[in-house]
C-alpha cells in the first residue's frame, strides 16, 4: 500500500535513502495503516494474546447453580470488643503503612477470636507475600475452616500445602476446588491450572495435576488442564499431544483449538497452526472465538487480505463489537477497501472512546480518494488524544500539497505553541513540507530557527545534512553528521549516511568503508546499511564482494534504488544479462523508477 503521507520526495534521490528511519512524516505520524506497524496495532486493539488460556474469568464465589458441598459454619455470636477491634485496626493500618509482619500477626488474631474468613484470607495473602509459608499454613487453614466453598481458599491452601511438601494435602484441596467450582459453574481444573502454572516446582505441579487428572480421567475437562499447565511450562510437545486428545474426545470445544494453534506458534510451526484454524473455522463458521483467533494469526501473518475476510465475517456476525468493527476497518483501508472500510469508521465516530480514531483513519480514506478538504476538516476534528498533533501535521501537508503552503506552517506553528512536547516533531513537519513546497532558502532559515531551539536534536540536524548535500554543499553536510557523532558516536544513521555519501562520491573510500562497517555492525540486518557496504565495496573496485551485499539487501526490500547499485555492478562485472533481469523485475514493480532509467541509459551510453 502506498503510504498515506510521502515524505521521502522532500530530499534527494540518492543521499535521502542514506537514512533508514528517517524522520519525516511517516515516521512522525505513527498510525498510517500499513505494514508491520498495522499489524501490531490491531493486534492490540484486539488484546493481548498469552500462549496459555487464563483460568475461568467467571466469579469464582458466584451464586452456585447446585448445592454447595461442603457445610458452612455458623456465623460467630462475638461481640466486638477491645482486643478484637485492636486487632482489626494495626492489621489495616500496618498494611497501610508497609509493616506486612506486623499486619499479618494481628490479623491472623483477628481471624481466631472473631472466626472471621476476611481477617483470615488477609492474613494468608500478607504472609505469601512475605514468603512465610508456615504462617500462610496456619492462615490458610483457618480460611478454608471458616469459609470451606470459597475456591480461592482452596487455591492458596492447594499452593501453600504444595510449597510444604504436603503433596497429598494439597491433592485433597484440589479435590475440594473441583467440587465447588462444579457446583458454581465453573471450571475447577483451570482454576487449579491457574494456579499451579505460576509455582517454582514444576515437577510437584505437574504431579498434582497429572493427579487430578488420574482421579478423574473421564472428564475431559482434567485434560486440558493438564495441557494448559504443561503449555505455561514450555512442554509443548506433552501439551499438543493432550490438545489433540481433548480435540478428538470434545470436537466442539474451542478453546482447545485455540491453545493448540498457539502451541504450535510456539514451536514455529506457523503454518500448521492456519491450517488448525483455518479447519476449525470451516466446521464452526458461526464461533466468533475461532474465527478471530483465525484472523489475528492471519495479521499477525501479514496475509491481510484472507484477514480482512475472516474480519468481514466477524462483522457479519458481531456488529455491535467495537472491537470487531475497528479491526475490520482498520484491514478495510489498509488493502484500499475504501467503500468497505468508510461506513465503519463513519459508525465508529459514534462512539466516544473511538471517536478521534475513527475520524483519523477516515480522514485518510479521504484524502486516499480525492477529497482533500473533507480530509482537512476530519484531521482537525481529532481532540484530546495522542493521535491530535499527528493529524494535525496530516493536515499541514494537504494544505502544502494543494497550494496553501502559508495556511499549512500556520497550522503546525500553533500546534508548536500548544504541544510543546512535540515541538521538535512539529519542527520536522514544517521543514519537510518547506523542503517540498517551498523555496531552499526558507527551508535552510527554518532549520536554523529550530536547531536554535533544540540544539541536541539530531534527528533535525540529520534532516538538514541531508538536504544541504543535495543543495551540493557536502561540508555542511560532514559538519552536521560529524556534530551528531561527537555526541553519539554510535548513531547508524550518521554513520551510514556520511559513509554513503564519501562513497558515492569516489572519495576517502578507507573512511567510507569504516563508517558504513560500524553501522553494519550496529544493524547488520539493514537493507539500507547492506547496500552502503555493497556501494562501497563497489566503488573500491571490488565487485564480487559488493554483488553480495547488494544481493542481500535487495532480498530484504524490492526498494528500486537497491536494485539500480546491483544492476550497475553486475553490469560491470560483465554479467549484463543478469544487470537487465534485475532492472526489469524492479521496473515491473515500480515502472516510473528514474533511478533505474538514469542508470541504464549512463551504462549503455558509454558502451
Amino acid at each position: 500500500m502506498q503510504a498515506v503521507v510521502n515524505a521521502q520526495d522532500a530530499v534527494g534521490h540518492r543521499v535521502g535513502r542514506r537514512r533508514e528511519g528517517r524522520i519525516s512524516f511517516d515516521a512522525l505520524v505513527m498510525k498510517t495503516v500499513t505494514g508491520a506497524a498495522f499489524a501490531a496495532l490491531l493486534l492490540v486493539s484486539q488484546g493481548c494474546q498469552t500462549l496459555v488460556p487464563s483460568a475461568d474469568t467467571t466469579d469464582a464465589n458466584a451464586e452456585p447453580a447446585t448445592a454447595l458441598p461442603f457445610p458452612e459454619p455458623k456465623p460467630p455470636q462475638r461481640e466486638l470488643d477491645e482486643d478484637l477491634v485492636y486487632s482489626y485496626l494495626v492489621g489495616e493500618i500496618a498494611a497501610h503503612r508497609g509493616d506486612l509482619r506486623l499486619s499479618q500477626s494481628h490479623y491472623q488474631h483477628a481471624a481466631i477470636l472473631a472466626r472471621d474468613a476476611y481477617a483470615a484470607e488477609r492474613a494468608t495473602r500478607i504472609a505469601l507475600h512475605l514468603k512465610d509459608y508456615q504462617a500462610g499454613l496456619a492462615s490458610v487453614r483457618r480460611w478454608v475452616e471458616l469459609a470451606p466453598n470459597d475456591m480461592t481458599a482452596r487455591q492458596l491452601a492447594a499452593v501453600l500445602f504444595m510449597r510444604d511438601k504436603q503433596l497429598d494435602a494439597a491433592a485433597e484441596q484440589l479435590d475440594a476446588l473441583i467440587l465447588i467450582a462444579d457446583a458454581r459453574g465453573v471450571d475447577g481444573y483451570l482454576q487449579a491450572a491457574g494456579a499451579l502454572s505460576v509455582e517454582n516446582d514444576r515437577a510437584s505441579a505437574e504431579q498434582l495435576m497429572q493427579g487430578l487428572h488420574d482421579r478423574n480421567p473421564d472428564d475431559v475437562r482434567s485434560l486440558y488442564g493438564l495441557a494448559v499447565l504443561e503449555a505455561a511450562h514450555r512442554r509443548f510437545g506433552e501439551a499438543e499431544s493432550r490438545l489433540r486428545e481433548v480435540i478428538s474426545r470434545k470436537p466442539d470445544w474451542e478453546q482447545p483449538r485455540v491453545l493448540l494453534s498457539r502451541v504450535l506458534v510456539a514451536q514455529s510451526r506457523r503454518d500448521e497452526a492456519v491450517a488448525i484454524l483455518e479447519q476449525s473455522v470451516r466446521l464452526y463458521p458461526d464461533s466468533v472465538v475461532l474465527r478471530t483467533t483465525y484472523a489475528r494469526m492471519l495479521v499477525d501473518a501479514s496475509d491481510f487480505p484472507r484477514a480482512l475476510a475472516e474480519f468481514r465475517e466477524l462483522f457479519r456476525l458481531s456488529p455491535d463489537d467495537d472491537e470487531v468493527a475497528f479491526g475490520y476497518a482498520m484491514l478495510a483501508t489498509q488493502q484500499q477497501a475504501w467503500d468497505e472500510a468508510r461506513p465503519v469508521w463513519q459508525a465508529l465516530r459514534g462512539q466516544p472512546d473511538r471517536r478521534d480514531e475513527a475520524s483519523y483513519y477516515l480522514a485518510q480514506i479521504e484524502e486516499q480518494t480525492g477529497h482533500d478538504d473533507v480530509a482537512i476538516g476530519l484531521f482537525r476534528s481529532v481532540n484530546g488524544s495522542e493521535l491530535k498533533v499527528d493529524a494535525v501535521m496530516r493536515a499541514a501537508q494537504i494544505y502544502a500539497r494543494t497550494g496553501r503552503l502559508d495556511e499549512a506552517r500556520d497550522l503546525l506553528q500553533q500546534a508548536r505553541i500548544a504541544n510543546p512536547g512535540r515541538a521538535a516533531d512539529l519542527y520536522i513537519a514544517e521543514t519537510q513540507i518547506v523542503q517540498k513546497h517551498g523555496d531552499n532558502a526558507q527551508a535552510l532559515a527554518l532549520y536554523d530557527d529550530a536547531l536554535r531551539t533544540f540544539p541536541e536534536n539530531h534527528d533535525l540536524r540529520y534532516n538538514r545534512a541531508l538536504f544541504v548535500v543535495e543543495l551540493g554543499d557536502f561540508p555542511a553536510m560532514e559538519r552536521d553528521l560529524r556534530l551528531i557523532l561527537d555526541q553519539d558516536p554510535d548513531n547508524a544513521d550518521a554513520l551510514n549516511a556520511l559513509g554513503y555519501t564519501l562513497a558515492d562520491r569516489n572519495e576517502r573510500l578507507d573512511e567510507a568503508f569504516t563508517l558504513v562497517a560500524r553501522a553494519l555492525k550496529l544493524k547488520p540486518d539493514s537493507p539500507a546499511v547492506l547496500d552502503s557496504m555493497g556501494w562501497v565495496l563497489y566503488r573500491r573496485g571490488d565487485l564480487a564482494e559488493a554483488a553480495t551485499y547488494l544481493r542481500r539487501a535487495l532480498d530484504m526490500t524490492r526498494d528500486d534504488e537497491i536494485a539500480a547499485h546491483l544492476g550497475e555492478v553486475l553490469w560491470v562485472k560483465g554479467q549484463r544479462d543478469d544487470a537487465q533481469a534485475v532492472w526489469r523485475d524492479a521496473l515491473a514493480h515500480k515502472p516510473d523508477s528514474d533511478k533505474i532509467r538514469a542508470v541504464i541509459e549512463r551504462l549503455q551510453a558509454g558502451q
